[in-house]
């Protein structure tokens, strides 16, 4: 059955692949840029009758002309309704080509010649990331347009038929013409919008009823004809409906919107009332529920050919265990059925972010370990009690916090209060270090290093480089943002997010509840061993001085082997070492306590996260050596996790590590634990849920576990044809290993590997 399923999405999907701006299939291809053309055609008409109309307005008239243009995509074997036809296959939401794209379009230019200071921060934040020089940071958007959450409880609570009533009900306070009023205008449209979408999905299977012989797809059309009438524009009264409910708003809000809705609810919290009240009432099974789920989760790794992917991203996520606003823990049997059904059909996406704590149901733990330990590598374990304690510490309300999902990756968001900007860019800290140490022309806005006669005095006059550089980002970041606020409007995303239809005001402005922007801290643990050793070697042993220090580094440690390993033998970050995790601790509070005073440009605070994605790996080309011992251009250290410089044989070892260090410091962010862990028949789910229990114990943060075969990987690599099924964790995402390139195939080999 499933394999008629993939078949049908994947004749449809690979007609839809973009090469050269061009869509696979000629006939798609036509089919596409000519509604393209004629919802742009009527937008450039509506521009030039009325170039006043605010932003939001336009964004709004955009959806409704995208519902008016597009023609429903209904698989005839799937009993889903989602597929606009608008975007091409491997768009999660981002991109240029969709038509939800052409408010940024239009404006864009218009901005940049009105405010030529936008194109030159631009430049100065392309020189940044080049990573023939600076290579400080990535930050080439103003704002991050991926790491979305819609607000699903609320959806679930009273439909999109609530959010107009609320907007209308809220635009009757405020003075017709004012920016208020105009917003609750556009949210409106925006969800009448998305329900004559809907409508159009039903209003098409009826249609292909007419002349469909086969009684299975019948069936299939009769649900969507029926469903597609009330869902979403009503709360979903049945487990089917609220499957729909999830998928429908997801793909078309990104497609409306053009932004990445990375995450597709939190799942078992959201549908386990609904499952459990059919199954009670005889409308479904056990069987039928789990057949459901399957072909729910299937399209992502379809729509992104995996298995020819070398960079599979699909920024596409679920939410499983953890808790609800009121602290009572999430696990059921949706839990169940969802981490089983994924695994037994293979899948890679969506991504499975798991939400644990030191009280979660043993049953829950197991039926994740089983699937982790058979080498199902898809899996963010993510710790509650640092994430929930971080954002109440950021200012988030604790039922509110109880609400965070994580979705792109692993990028915190608070579901349904505002979005959190997953990451506002990520930051090279050991680059800071080495240009404060060896500076380079283009890094004149770091403060000069000056003579430091204590460690101390050298500590504080690197605090004050860090605080530099994110002065510089932060308040560039803030300038462009001012003005391309305008094209980032999202009147539908909006309402779904509390605060917005309150304030009459766009969350790109500021109307949400919360409006946090996350900051990614790339090479923690480097640089805190590279501060301990310069503390260690030059201040406490004066071994050198710190002159002598840094031409040793200019020299990438050529002729002073004994020392490098000297330094490499010092007490080290995340080895369970009191002096040098006090000390990681320290950095890390001193790091985060910069970040979270600094304002972005809707008033809300940067919030710091470890969280990495590959830029442990990206950096890494253009650091030159580090006073730790590593070389130039070797692997930094990702997330939260040790560096590499010396192995660690027992994974208990860095767990315990992480007791020492107050990861709530990072106010909610993403910290993340990779260990590599071998494949081993003695390891039980009872065992491994006894870790995971010990890692709540120990304020482990997010873990990434990667359960493999040395063994399979390397002949994987020499035999790819028989290891078509491995699939292995890279950073943020899972991929089959052998469709990765040399690189990464090789940097995954070459990770440290845990006894357990």
């Amino acid at each position: 059955m499933y394999e008629i399923q993939r078949a049908d999405l994947a004749a449809y999907y690979q007609k839809m692949t973009l090469s050269d701006g061009r869509l696979a299939d000629e006939a798609c291809n036509q089919a596409f840029w000519s509604m393209r053309e004629a919802v742009c055609q009527e937008m450039e008409a509506l521009y030039r009758e009325e170039p006043e109309t605010p932003s939001v307005l336009l964004k709004s008239r955009l959806h409704t002309l995208m519902a008016k243009h597009f023609e429903p995509i209904i698989f005839a074997e799937n009993p889903f309704f989602f597929e606009m036809g608008m975007r091409e296959s491997t768009s999660w939401g981002l991109g240029d080509l969709c038509p939800g794209h052409w408010l940024r379009e239009k404006l864009e230019p218009h901005i940049h010649r009105e405010h030529p200071i936008c194109a030159e921060i631009e430049q100065q934040m392309e020189a940044f990331f080049d990573l023939s020089q600076l290579g400080l940071c990535q930050a080439s958007n103003s704002f991050d347009g991926d790491h979305h959450t819609l607000g699903y409880t609320t959806l679930f609570a009273i439909g999109i038929n609530g959010l107009i009533q609320q907007a209308q009900n809220r635009r009757e306070a405020f003075l017709p013409g004012s920016p208020q009023y105009q917003f609750c205008q556009a949210a409106e449209e925006s969800c009448r919008a998305m329900i004559a979408i809907a409508e159009k999905f039903a209003q098409k299977a009826k249609k292909m009823l007419q002349e469909e012989p086969c009684a299975s797809r019948r069936r299939h059309l009769e649900r969507i004809a029926e469903t597609a009438g009330r869902i979403p524009a009503n709360p979903p009264q049945t487990f089917y409906e609220g499957l729909c409910m999830l998928l429908f708003t997801r793909e078309a809000s990104a497609t409306l919107e053009n932004i990445g809705v990375s995450q597709l609810g939190h799942v078992d919290r959201l549908l386990g009332g609904l499952y459990e009240a059919d199954l009670q009432a005889g409308r479904i099974t056990e069987e039928e529920a789990r057949e459901l789920i399957g072909i729910w989760m299937l399209h992502t790794d379809i729509k992104f050919d995996l298995a020819h992917a070398s960079w599979p991203e699909t920024s596409t996520c679920i939410q499983l265990g953890g808790c609800d606003a009121d602290g009572n823990p999430v696990y059921n049997a949706v839990t169940r059925m969802f981490i089983e059904e994924h695994h037994r059909l293979g899948l890679v996406n969506p991504k499975l972010n798991c939400r644990y704590c030191a009280d979660s149901p043993d049953e829950y733990l197991k039926v994740a370990g089983r699937a982790i330990l058979a080498g199902h590598n898809n899996f963010v374990l993510i710790n509650d009690e640092i994430i929930i304690s971080g954002l109440i510490k950021s200012g988030v309300e604790e039922k509110d916090a109880r609400c965070y999902v994580s979705g792109g990756c692993q990028e915190t968001m608070i579901e349904g209060f505002g979005h959190t900007e997953g990451v506002a860019f990520y930051a090279s800290v050991p680059r800071v270090l080495d240009l404060f140490l060896r500076p380079h022309p283009q890094s004149a806005f770091l403060p000069a290093l000056s003579p430091a006669d204590s460690f101390e005095a050298f500590y504080e006059q690197f605090l004050a480089a860090l605080n530099a550089f994110f002065r510089v980002m932060t308040d560039q970041r803030t300038i462009r943002q001012q003005f391309h606020k305008e094209w980032t409007v999202a009147p539908f995303f909006s309402a779904t997010q509390r605060g917005c239809i309150e304030n009459g005001m766009d969350y790109s402005h500021g109307g949400a509840k919360y409006n946090f922007s996350t900051v990614s801290l790339i090479g923690y643990g480097t640089v805190a061993d590279s501060l301990y050793a310069i503390k260690s070697l030059v201040y406490d042993q004066k071994k050198l001085s710190l002159e002598e220090m840094i031409q040793v580094l200019a020299n990438n440690w050529e002729g002073c082997e004994a020392l490098r390993q000297e330094a490499i033998s010092l007490p080290k970050y995340g080895h369970n070492h009191a002096q040098a995790d006090a000390f990681a601790d320290r950095f890390l509070r001193d790091l985060t306590d910069m970040i979270r005073v600094r304002k972005n440009e809707r008033g809300g605070s940067y919030i710091p996260s470890l969280f990495v994605y590959y830029h442990f790996e990206t950096f890494s080309r253009c650091l030159r050596a580090t006073p730790d011992g590593r070389r130039d251009f070797d692997l930094i250290s990702a997330g939260s996790a040790p560096s590499q410089l010396k192995m660690i044989k027992d994974v208990t070892v860095p767990v315990k590590s992480m007791q020492h260090i107050d990861f709530t410091a990072c106010g909610g962010g993403s910290s993340v634990l990779d260990v590599k862990l071998p494949v081993s028949k003695q390891v039980t789910p009872d065992i491994f849920a006894a870790f995971i229990r010990a890692c709540a114990k120990y304020r482990c943060p997010t873990l990434q576990p990667n359960v493999v075969s040395q063994e399979e990987l390397l002949d994987a690599k020499l035999h790819p044809d028989k290891h078509q099924n491995l699939i292995v964790r890279i950073c943020g995402l899972s991929a089959y290993f052998v469709a990765l390139t040399p690189q990464v195939q090789d940097e995954i080999i070459q990770r440290n590997l845990y006894a357990m």
